[in-house]
């Protein structure tokens, strides 16, 4: 078992670190050697409640995403995926998982599987989403969606791609091409 002393002395080491700036440095193009790759922005939503009457856009400017559905629907998710390649697969997992009181394990979050298909910079989605929330309004959500494929193209802001008019879910992704 760790003393205090060894607690406290480990705690002042890492914050040393990270407030000195020594932590290990990212370098652009890890991921595919430089090469300019599709990154990808996945962003979950559930409207509030008493929202019902709110109609998710089709399209929102990429640096108005949060402030745009502020009061009207609140995030699940947010992603970000760097230097994508033909065939991979994005995995959201954000999850609680909790003792259900005699009843086994309760699983609440996101948790979505969406391949990826590249061409030039265009980059296919399509895939699954599995919900599990609890709503104030509708009480337990059990939301699966099934994200057809939908073709993205760089730098044209956040996109609705699934939208669930029953639970209120919205999925929106946002593509970019730069480096890795």
């Amino acid at each position: 078992m760790l003393s205090k002393k060894n607690i406290c002395t480990a705690f002042v080491i890492i914050t040393s670190v990270v407030a000195l700036g020594l932590s290990a440095e990212a370098v652009a193009g890890d991921i595919t050697g430089g090469a300019k790759a599709p990154h990808v922005n996945i962003a979950i939503f559930h409207k509030v409640h008493g929202q019902d009457a709110f109609a998710y856009p089709e399209h929102v400017d990429e640096d108005n995403l949060l402030a745009s559905f502020k009061g009207k629907a609140q995030f699940i998710s947010i992603n970000h995926t760097a230097g994508l390649k033909d065939g991979d697969v994005i995995t959201i997992a954000s999850d609680v998982l909790r003792d259900g009181a005699g009843s086994g394990f309760e699983d609440y979050g996101v948790d979505c599987q969406l391949t990826v298909g590249i061409k030039g910079e265009d980059v296919n989605l399509a895939g699954i989403c599995q919900i599990l929330m609890v709503d104030k309004n509708l009480g337990e959500i059990k939301h699966k969606g099934l994200l057809k494929p939908f073709l993205m193209k760089p730098n044209q802001g956040w996109t609705l791609i699934y939208y669930n008019a029953e639970d209120g879910i919205a999925v929106y992704a946002d593509e970019e091409a730069g480096l890795a």
